[in-house]
């Protein structure tokens, strides 16, 4: 029986993992912080699924290596700076495992997204290409928009954590007529876990591109499925371009909405055409389940 280790398992992508991994009926082990190991709230699911859990910090190594030395594969589904995440190469490196999935590709396909445009992208590119000179088994799944980021606010990024969503007002950027790709993180996880039985798989990337939409067809699809109507602001790129002077984070809104770049074909092959059987939730499905909850 294969072990796997999931980093940040009390998260919304890491709790999908860490789901997918105990169907897979894997020895399913779990870091956590130390102030999160005396939550028997958050810990009870995984302690469900038979988890294993270690307690240690993404900025200690030894608590790394230790954790990391007694499984296979590696998962890592937090969101850390580039000094942590080089921690982790590290410790993935010295304690032999089989196979590591790094957090640095949750996001954009490299391959696709213009250098300097999205300086945490780029902090991403600098941990991978410290993967690959480290040789590390590595598995890279680049994932696009996130259904819980980029649908549930209906693209408008600038909405994440406020409350209600999807939200009353929205904001169209640019002409609201761009394609972007998004996926929920439950399918997040599926390919994670079909790609690490995947032998092809190793030291190579996978993108998933489903459900391909525009800002102003999602929008439209809300309306018909909740019958509510969000109020349209619209904003145009050099709208954007000023805001992004002074707070970069938000190139990620170009890259998807003005250039386009989740949609754009790239050389790294695709999720669902590699893993034909895999089933995508689509947003209508989504939109359907956030309508139910709302009433």
């Amino acid at each position: 029986m294969t072990s796997t280790l999931i980093i940040g398992a009390t998260g919304l992508l890491g709790s999908e993992m860490a789901k997918a991994s105990g169907h897979n009926g894997d020895r399913l082990h779990v870091l956590v912080r130390p102030a999160t190991a005396g939550n028997e709230e958050r810990l009870r699911p995984l302690k469900e699924f038979g988890a294993k859990i270690h307690v240690g910090d993404l900025d200690d190594y030894d608590s790394l290596v230790r954790a990391a030395g007694a499984v296979d594969r590696v998962i890592s589904s937090v969101h850390v700076d580039s000094a942590s995440e080089m921690t982790l190469v590290r410790a993935v490196r010295d304690a032999g495992v089989s196979r590591y999935v790094p957090s640095a590709g949750f996001g954009l396909d490299f391959a696709a997204a213009a250098p300097g445009s999205v300086p945490p992208l780029d902090l991403k590119r600098a941990v991978f290409d410290a993967i690959r000179q480290a040789d590390l088994p590595y598995t890279v799944i680049y994932t696009n928009g996130f259904f819980s980021t980029w649908v549930a606010t209906l693209g408008d990024l600038m909405r994440f954590g406020s409350s209600p969503l999807p939200p009353e007002e929205v904001t169209l950027y640019g002409d609201g007529n761009v394609p972007a790709t998004f996926v929920s993180e439950k399918d997040i996880a599926a390919v994670t876990l079909r790609a690490l039985n995947d032998p092809d798989a190793l030291r190579s990337e996978i993108r998933i591109a489903q459900n391909r939409t525009t800002q102003s067809e999602m929008i439209d699809l809300w309306r018909r499925v909740s019958g509510r109507s969000p109020r349209i602001v619209r904003q145009g790129g050099a709208q954007l371009e000023t805001m992004i002077e002074t707070a970069p984070w938000l190139g990620l809104l170009r890259a998807f909405w003005i250039r386009g770049e989740t949609a754009l074909e790239t050389t790294t092959p695709e999720a669902g055409t590699l893993y034909p059987e895999l089933a995508f939730e689509t947003l209508e499905s989504a939109f359907m389940a956030m309508a139910s909850a709302k009433g």
